[in-house]
């Protein structure tokens, strides 16, 4: 159903009906079945508020740009995957203050290089990520590593990049249990022959992963970014591509999809879109960058919407965002930036 606030009444009323209709087609098309999805486009985002982050710069030890960030509890942990001394770096929240690094830099049995799909267990204070020199993921115990340098992380398997003779290569991990991931899958797409991008999963005690789209019939296209809350029996998966958002239940069935205003049906060449989502208690934060890819436009916005995709607001930046999570215990959204500062957080309303 179109949501009324979602139209504009002075001349795009039809364009957006018109799109809707459109979509619906196409979505009830790739077998989620006829009537089960809902499609909103919003044909403006105007609600916006300039935002400077409170930093907290100073109470952490110098660090690369391009960081990327997880959250457990009240730690923060920055991934800086450019370092060449340790890879993780953690900061308590409620204290305000830096606490320890781990994950040593290097190419041998216990160390990391080439760090990606980073994702913790919260309820076993557990943080997994890919080390790619040497193709496996392994798992560290924050309670241990964080205060302990000389701790090392334990080999958990070996990834499989290579699932029913096709090359699938799994990332934006989200932990569900001690088997299941839910995460995208990179593909070769049968007809296109280009590298796709699915909703899929990862099983954890075999190493492999499978996607949930039709291999003829993609539905998230070449890039996404993808959230997931179990409590709300939600995926969230937001394009790179176009200016596009798809809500899943847990069983990975389409129920919904909101269209932007600056939505296209086919992806403009060179425009990033979304680049970044998360969930923040009863909210969705998405990074929206709706620019080039190369050029001098840092800007970034990050849109608030409810958890069915309505929109509330957008918090605006000057610099370029990396990575962003929500601290639950101070409803503060933690970002990390290629601009000074680095590092801080913008209280969420």
């Amino acid at each position: 159903m179109i949501h009324p606030s979602n139209l504009n009444l002075n001349g795009h009323k039809s364009f957006g009906l018109i799109l809707t209709a459109a979509l619906m087609l196409a979505l009830c098309s790739c077998g989620q079945g006829a009537g089960s999805v809902s499609v909103v486009h919003q044909n403006e985002r105007n609600n916006i508020e300039e935002a400077t982050l409170v930093s907290i710069d100073d109470s952490l030890p110098m660090l690369h740009d391009a960081s990327f960030l997880e959250i457990l509890g009240d730690t923060l942990i920055i991934e800086d995957h450019k370092s060449t001394d340790w890879i993780f770096h953690a900061f308590d929240i409620a204290k305000g203050q830096y606490i320890g690094s781990f994950g040593p830099f290097g190419g041998g049995p216990s160390e990391l290089s080439n760090v990606g799909g980073v994702f913790i267990n919260n309820a076993e204070k557990e943080l997994y990520c890919i080390n790619g020199g040497r193709n496996r993921i392994v798992k560290f115990d924050l309670d241990k590593a964080i205060p302990d340098t000389t701790y090392r992380p334990v080999d958990v398997i070996e990834m499989a990049t290579i699932s029913d003779g096709a090359l699938r290569i799994p990332y934006h991990f989200n932990y569900i249990n001690d088997t299941l991931l839910i995460c995208t899958v990179a593909t070769h797409h049968p007809e296109t022959r280009k590298l796709e991008t699915y909703l899929g999963s990862f099983n954890l005690l075999t190493g492999e992963s499978s996607i949930k789209d039709d291999l003829t019939k993609p539905t998230i296209g070449r890039s996404n970014h993808m959230a997931v809350s179990v409590s709300d029996d939600l995926i969230v998966v937001a394009s790179h591509d176009q200016d596009y958002i798809r809500f899943y239940d847990l069983s990975e069935k389409l129920q919904r999809a909101v269209t932007g205003p600056n939505y296209s049906e086919k992806p403009v060449k060179g425009i990033e879109h979304f680049y970044n989502v998360r969930v923040a208690g009863d909210k969705l934060c998405a990074v929206y960058l709706n620019r080039p890819l190369i050029g001098d436009d840092k800007r970034s916005d990050i849109i608030i919407m409810d958890l069915k995709g309505n929109y509330l607001k957008t918090y605006r930046m000057n610099d370029h965002i990396w990575d962003m999570v929500y601290n639950e215990s101070t409803h503060r959204l933690y970002v990390s930036t290629d601009g000074d500062p680095q590092f801080g957080y913008i209280q969420i309303d």
